[in-house]
């Protein structure tokens, strides 16, 4: 489907189950590795299993709580958790020979600053990966718990101060990567795969989830609307279910 975004180098692949889509990094000889926005070092576990090779792996994050926590998970020598601003990464032009972010784009308030920095440390011809859920599309009625959840505690955070965006649309994300400089972009289409979307351990862990939120909101007083909007999520976990949004895996080189 190549031509359906203005630059003619996005190519779109089908949609693949998260099982196979992994695969596709066997190809990438990362080198120097940047995760930015590591959080609890989720993705740094992907990026050591399916990685065709990797030199070392440096993960960032803003906030002390997650590197902390990742500092303790990653204790090998070639891995390395660091706390910094995404938007003043304090390494050299070209330093990374790859640069990720994963399930981060919605908690960048200027993502065109963040992916500016992340080009910059990135050498000429190096590896730009990037993934993210979206909104829109063929989501099924488990998957759209998911969007509808996330959108709900995007509200929750914004009121306490803590910058966090709604889910992006498939549109939006590929606007943004098509203004990089960025050749060779590659997007693959994907979903986590879920056996049982009301599986019992699963919900009750959402569904605390879901109360510790409220009671939160509940703390703040006068949210009543953001409680009704967690109270109708609960009933459409026990419902409905509950499955991982799609996503999308893209590869690129700097151009």
């Amino acid at each position: 489907m190549a031509g359906q975004f203005a630059n003619p180098q996005i190519i779109t692949s089908e949609v693949r189950a998260v099982k196979d889509v992994f695969q596709i990094l066997n190809q990438i000889d990362g080198g120097i590795v940047l995760d930015a926005a590591t959080g609890k070092g989720e993705f740094i576990n992907t990026l050591k299993q399916y990685l065709k090779s990797f030199t070392r792996i440096i993960g960032v994050d803003s906030s002390e709580k997650s590197v902390a926590y990742a500092q303790k998970v990653f204790p090998e020598n070639n891995v390395e958790i660091y706390r910094m601003n995404l938007e003043d990464l304090q390494y050299d032009n070209g330093y990374f020979d790859t640069v990720c972010t994963s399930n981060s784009l919605h908690h960048f308030k200027n993502p065109d600053l963040v992916f500016s920095q992340m080009l910059r440390v990135l050498r000429e011809d190096g590896n730009f990966i990037l993934t993210e859920m979206y909104a829109d599309g063929p989501q099924s009625p488990p998957q759209r718990t998911h969007i509808m959840m996330h959108h709900w505690i995007a509200k929750v955070d914004s009121l306490c101060g803590i910058y966090h965006g709604s889910t992006f649309t498939k549109g939006e994300i590929l606007g943004m990567v098509e203004k990089l400089p960025l050749t060779e972009i590659k997007v693959t289409d994907f979903y986590p795969e879920t056996d049982d979307p009301k599986d019992h351990k699963t919900s009750l862990g959402l569904v605390k989830g879901c109360q510790d939120t409220i009671k939160r909101l509940e703390l703040m007083g006068k949210q009543s609307e953001l409680i009704q909007e967690g109270e109708m999520i609960i009933s459409r976990i026990g419902e409905i279910g509950f499955a991982g949004a799609s996503r999308l895996l893209i590869t690129a080189k700097k151009h």
